[in-house]
């Protein structure tokens, strides 16, 4: 177990760990998912299934930030993102703090039925933020101390696995619990759900849902461990592999109405974004394309759909 303290040895320019009373108690809603990272034919490749109980506005960002190229999935409806850089540093989450959790797009439309803006995650900017760093140590440390726009909501909360084409590190921490950090090992396979693995009282700990997310992470990680190229792996987290389609990495229609809306993937070595979005439940509303006039973009984008 690194934590960040002990990070100092691993990458450079880290700053000392967050004190307890830096960090505040408050309720984040529930982003269901599997996040994945495996090197596969020597590529380094971070994956994602986004689940939601609403259908997913989403578009796809290819932009400059302080001068830094980047590619992100954005909701338009929460201002969720994630995405990679031309540097090659990817960053995906996934949700630990289960209060409101099913309830982000009702959160999302209330705030526009009283002429707010719809905007409910304040990590969308903070992982946006991350994404314009050159440098991995730049983005992990940014991951765990920006504050962005709410001086008492300190970093990415849940679990986020930022890694570049030659190191990776899973990140865990909740608003209640300090950042862990785990450096992880360049052939490792890790996968995350929705229950902690270093605060084992974080998530769903109990019931039908810790099932499901036990299942999502074992099934995820026992069929990426058979993926012989890049282009499988998104295949391998879109089968059915259970009869109850709640307990499969990607979920179609279940009794709790927690389905997949969208599949990501990024070729850290390659500077390659894939998304893959569900047509029944998300909608696609574009590509938006803010670079530069006559800018040779270094990242490749691809867009596809489900069948």
């Amino acid at each position: 177990m690194i934590r960040l303290v002990d990070l100092l040895k691993a990458v450079h320019s880290i700053t000392p760990p967050l004190m307890v009373n830096e960090l505040v108690t408050d309720a984040e809603v529930i982003r269901e998912c599997v996040i994945a990272k495996l090197n596969v034919d020597g590529k380094t490749i971070l994956a994602k299934n986004r689940d939601r109980g609403y259908k997913a506005q989403i578009e796809i960002v290819h932009e400059i930030v302080g001068g830094v190229e980047m590619v992100y999935l954005h909701d338009k409806l929460t201002d969720w993102s994630e995405g990679m850089n031309e540097h090659g540093i990817g960053i995906v989450n996934s949700s630990l703090q289960v209060d409101f959790d099913e309830k982000e797009g009702d959160l999302a439309k209330a705030n526009l039925d009283k002429g707010k803006s719809p905007k409910v995650s304040h990590d969308g900017l903070k992982i946006r933020t991350a994404l314009s760093k050159k440098k991995l140590s730049e983005a992990v440390q940014s991951v765990v101390s920006f504050v962005g726009e709410d001086d008492k909501d300190v970093g990415v909360k849940g679990q986020t696995i930022v890694a570049n084409a030659k190191y990776a590190f899973v990140i865990e921490m909740t608003s209640k619990h300090l950042p862990v950090i785990d450096k992880i090992d360049s052939n490792e396979i890790v996968v995350r759900t929705n229950h902690g693995i270093e605060y084992t009282d974080t998530g769903y700990t109990k019931g039908v849902k810790r099932e499901s997310s036990i299942s999502r992470m074992n099934i995820a990680k026992k069929e990426l461990d058979k993926v012989k190229s890049a282009d499988e792996v998104l295949d391998a987290l879109s089968k059915q592999y259970t009869k109850n389609p709640f307990m499969n990495p990607y979920r179609r229609k279940n009794e709790f109405d927690m389905e997949t809306t969208s599949q990501v993937m990024y070729n850290l070595n390659d500077l390659e974004f894939y998304l893959r979005w569900d047509i029944d439940h998300s909608e696609f509303k574009g590509f938006v394309n803010r670079l530069p006039n006559g800018y040779k973009p270094k990242i490749k984008v691809n867009i596809t759909e489900t069948d």
